[in-house]
């Protein structure tokens, strides 16, 4: 394992929390929020201390770090940023104790928007609403980073956006990570600019335009208020947030291709597919099942869920509509997204596969069709394998995760619902009809479970197995 280039990269990785650190101190000073600035001084200087420190170990190595130890890499990412991204939690005003502090930041990273703050929001500082804001955005770019390098190279194949023509993936991202990585960040930072640019375009406050930009760009939960009523109040505000929700649901490429004119239809079947779905559910339910409710409303509810965002002004207390959304978060947004979910190119192939061997039964001399929508990209049986012992774990994790749950007097529904929403790293706003008492009240037992499913959710148990059989089967 080479230990030193993976600390060279976690080390960049560190570097990131402390210029946000940075920008959180400028803010401070700037509007007199003198109060708490002192946790963010610490979070600079720690992030800042360990990153250039790890920098300094590893800058004389090979970049060149084998697939192994790139989902090394990736897992402790995921376990230690989330400790920096805690500092200014547990040093603030609002006495946060170390787990709770910890269960906030993995939150954010990892996009969910679980909070353990839900009572203290309307009185919380706005530099630590921006923190928490950020720590998502910074999550959705990590999260890019892994899937397009990483998780959908043709040798993991754990996420299928190797699949998807046109798209950077490949073993060996690591060996031009300078190129690849800018070309993500600026993509990604342009179109978080872009949606702030919608959201003041529309009379929302600018703080409210910049939080809301970083929570939608990285399909994250945390909103800068109890609810999102308070912020969002127009028709026109709501179709447009619902448009905005449309980046993390779409391949993450696709408005560059269009502006730089790279942009070819075949390359992108999958959002067509996702955009006629989401059409498709809005005028359902608006005609036949929620005709009671507006129809911005509910194409806001269809697109949040879609793109495991989960955010919503609206509440369904009916138990049928409410599940309904729950299981959009699992069909998840494209391959090449800041969504999280199952990923709908995954159902495809599913259903693709089974359709196939049902046919093969009646004509089994034909010869099939295995390519991906109408591009050359073929499903290899690897490709269906996968799919299948991601979709197979998925439904585990939701009963190991709702048992638990239920030990800490979370009733079945609730503790059902909530296992979903955590595995897809969706916010459990009042759309999904979810009734607790509030994170901070669980046992520290259930929160750390908590945490380990929300990583689970964004890299897959497929890829500890995947590790597990390196190490320990030596293959």
């Amino acid at each position: 394992m080479n230990y030193k280039s993976i600390l060279f990269f976690l080390g960049i990785y560190s570097l990131f929390v402390s210029f946000f650190s940075f920008l959180n101190i400028l803010y401070s000073i700037y509007f007199s929020y003198t109060v708490g600035i002192n946790s963010y001084v610490i979070c600079l200087i720690t992030s800042l201390f360990i990153g250039t420190l790890f920098i300094f170990i590893g800058y004389k190595e090979i970049k060149n770090i084998s697939l192994v130890d790139q989902f090394i890499l990736i897992i402790l990412s995921f376990i230690f940023l989330p400790f920096l991204i805690s500092i200014p939690y547990y040093f603030s005003e609002y006495d946060i104790n170390l787990i709770n502090s910890y269960f906030e930041a993995m939150s954010g990273f990892t996009t969910t928007g679980f909070s353990i703050m839900e009572n203290k929001i309307e009185n919380m500082n706005t530099p630590l609403l921006l923190w928490r804001s950020s720590s998502q955005w910074l999550g959705g770019l990590f999260f890019l980073v892994a899937s397009i390098g990483t998780l959908g190279s043709k040798q993991s194949k754990i996420n299928p956006s190797h699949l998807i023509l046109g798209s950077i993936t490949g073993g060996n991202f690591y060996n031009n990570f300078t190129n690849n990585f800018i070309k993500i960040l600026l993509i990604y930072f342009f179109t978080t600019i872009l949606i702030v640019f919608l959201f003041s375009f529309f009379d929302l406050r600018l703080l409210n335009s910049f939080n809301l930009a970083l929570t939608v760009v990285s399909a994250g939960g945390f909103v800068a208020n109890s609810s999102l009523s308070n912020i969002i109040t127009t028709d026109s505000q709501i179709l447009i947030l619902s448009i905005a929700l449309l980046f993390p649901i779409i391949n993450f490429y696709l408005i560059f291709k269009i502006i730089t004119k790279k942009f070819k239809l075949n390359e992108h079947y999958e959002d067509l597919h996702l955009l006629i779905i989401i059409f498709f559910l809005t005028l359902l339910l608006y005609f036949f099942i929620l005709d009671n409710q507006k129809i911005v409303d509910i194409f806001l509810s269809i697109t949040s869920s879609v793109s495991t965002s989960g955010i919503s002004i609206l509440s369904y207390n009916n138990v049928d509509s409410s599940l309904f959304f729950i299981l959009l978060t699992i069909i998840g947004g494209s391959a090449i997204s800041t969504s999280s979910g199952f990923k709908y190119l995954r159902f495809y192939i599913l259903l693709k596969i089974s359709y196939h061997e049902i046919y093969r039964l009646v004509k089994p001399k034909n010869v099939y069709n295995k390519n991906i929508f109408r591009s050359e990209s073929k499903i290899e049986d690897a490709d269906a394998k996968i799919a299948f012992l991601i979709f197979a774990t998925f439904f585990i994790g939701i009963f190991i995760l709702s048992s638990i749950l239920t030990l800490d007097n979370v009733s079945f529904e609730n503790s059902f619902k909530l296992s979903m929403l955590t595995l897809t790293n969706t916010v459990n706003s009042n759309l999904f009809g979810i009734d607790i008492s509030g994170f901070i009240d669980l046992s520290s037992f259930t929160k750390i479970s908590l945490i380990f499913f929300m990583i689970l959710g964004k890299i897959e148990l497929i890829a500890i197995l995947f590790l597990v059989k390196k190490f320990i089967f030596k293959e």
